[in-house]
């Protein structure tokens, strides 16, 4: 009884192993192709109006990763992306740049990992920088579709796990800066900008320039950028930089510096930006009375533009080659316009206060005794400068290619001399050694003509004989007739 019990449980014991072990060989291919993908770090405590960043990693140990795709989703209520970067990415071909929107909480990306391809743990991707807009608990996370392909040549997606991060914002709290940054004004960091130098000016650039100088002792600096003009700049830099190249939206922006020193954070220094880079809304040119006038009466005309942003600055009006200034209260009101009789085009151009401009036209037409004016002369010109340059061009080809047919004949009469010289040198040499070959060959046959006086020729020599004189005929024709067809 104890044997029995001893070998069913040696047999138990037996088939574990054995189950363990096909388990085992199930999973090692599952194993070898594990990829995840990874948002560190995954737990997150900031406070509303502060920056931090998240680094999206791939980890593949045990099979080659080729490809990464797919989208992270974030709630755009309580999370703002500042920026993305691709510094020290594993990939190094991007089908879809990394670009977000902050208005569906998206960061959309695919990429490339070159043959042999990636393995490894938590290879960085790219980092996302957020700010915090509200309180509330964020996650940050993978959408579904997001992809790691193998590099088998198959495209085997092998992505089994993805990791979220949680984001908990608090209501930031202010603290008052320390009695020396209240007290000391000249701590402020004075900000120029070469690209934008007035900030009650409008410009139509929008990349700008920023320098200030960091008061002594400054240890760290933040920055940063949005449309108020009480902001707090929220990126910090350890290595206290002076200088920062932004490209901005259109609108009013400003650009926060603020410095820490010994006593603390000064306070925060400003720079207004006004940026303008659309023209005015397009507009026409109306002639509220006609357009035709009888000549001495000016023509009125009306012409008002928008603009959206900065506003309309001023009018440049062109009558007949002259430029007048209007300005926009002026170009409000019908416009008068003088001019001789005629046809006459009235140019408007609109210019906001960026420098963008607008143009419209408008054709109108003064009765009466016709006097050329300026616009006409030149427009007359233009149209005899035109039709002479066509002339000239068309003479200029007749004559490029009557003096190529000249070229062409003269040296092909020369040519044909010297052929015909050349072939009449030829056909006498040919004569003169057919006729001595037909000389040497008739002597022969002569001499056995002579040789019939004294025996009888065998029927070889009379063939011999026969064929020799035939050839020679037959030669002498074809060679006639070849000299007559190259003479030709």
């Amino acid at each position: 009884m104890g044997e029995t019990t001893e070998i069913a449980s040696m047999t138990i014991s037996f088939r574990a192993y054995l189950t363990s072990f096909i388990g085992i060989l199930f999973l090692l291919p599952l194993a070898a192709s594990a990829a995840t993908l990874d948002l560190l770090p995954t737990s997150v405590a900031v406070g509303t109006g502060e920056s931090f960043t998240e680094r999206m990693t791939v980890s593949s140990a045990n099979q080659a990763m080729n490809a990464i795709s797919g989208t992270i989703v974030f709630p755009p209520d309580i999370l703002q992306v500042v920026s993305v970067s691709k510094a020290n990415s594993v990939l190094s071909l991007w089908i879809q740049e990394p670009s977000f929107s902050n208005t569906d909480g998206t960061i959309s990306f695919s990429g490339v990992v070159p043959n042999p391809g990636y393995i490894g743990s938590r290879g960085q991707v790219f980092s996302i920088q957020f700010r915090a807009r509200k309180a509330g608990i964020a996650l940050v996370s993978f959408s579904a579709s997001s992809q790691v392909l193998a590099n088998d040549g198959n495209g085997t997606d092998i992505l089994t796990d993805t990791s979220a991060a949680s984001v908990s914002v608090t209501t930031a709290t202010v603290v008052p800066p320390s009695p020396l940054a209240a007290t000391t004004g000249d701590l402020l960091a004075r900000i120029t900008s070469s690209s934008h130098p007035d900030q009650t000016r409008w410009y139509n650039l929008s990349h700008a320039i920023f320098d200030w100088t960091n008061a002594q002792n400054t240890s760290t600096v933040r920055i940063g950028y949005d449309q108020n003009a009480n902001g707090i700049p929220t990126v910090v830099y350890t290595d206290a930089i002076s200088h920062k190249e932004l490209d901005l939206s259109d609108g009013i922006s400003y650009f926060h510096v603020q410095e820490r020193i010994s006593g603390g954070w000064s306070p925060v220094s400003s720079y207004r930006v006004q940026i303008d880079t659309v023209p005015p809304l397009p507009f026409t040119v109306g002639f509220p009375q006609g357009t035709t006038t009888p000549s001495g009466s000016p023509m009125t005309a009306i012409f008002t533009a928008t603009d959206e942003l900065s506003g309309i600055d001023h009018y440049q009006v062109a009558v007949d080659g002259k430029v007048f200034t209007v300005t926009t209260d002026a170009g409000s009101q019908p416009y008068a316009v003088s001019a001789d009789s005629g046809a006459h085009m009235l140019l408007v151009q609109a210019y906001d206060k960026a420098g963008n401009f607008s143009t419209a036209n408008g054709r109108f037409f003064v009765t009466g005794e016709a006097k050329p004016s300026l616009f006409d002369f030149f427009g007359f010109g233009w149209l005899a400068v035109n039709y002479i340059s066509i002339f000239l061009i068309a003479f200029a080809i007749l004559v490029t290619l009557l003096f190529a047919a000249w070229y062409i004949r003269t040296h092909f009469m020369a040519y044909r001399h010297r052929l015909n010289r050349q072939l009449g040198l030829t056909h006498a040499h040919i004569h003169k050694q057919f006729d001595t070959l037909k000389e040497a060959i008739t002597e022969e046959l002569l001499t056995l003509e002579q040789t019939k006086s004294k025996r009888s020729l065998t029927r070889e020599e009379e063939r011999i004989v026969a064929r020799f004189k035939k050839l020679l005929d037959q030669a002498e024709r074809t060679i006639e007739k070849d000299l007559e067809d190259i003479s030709r």
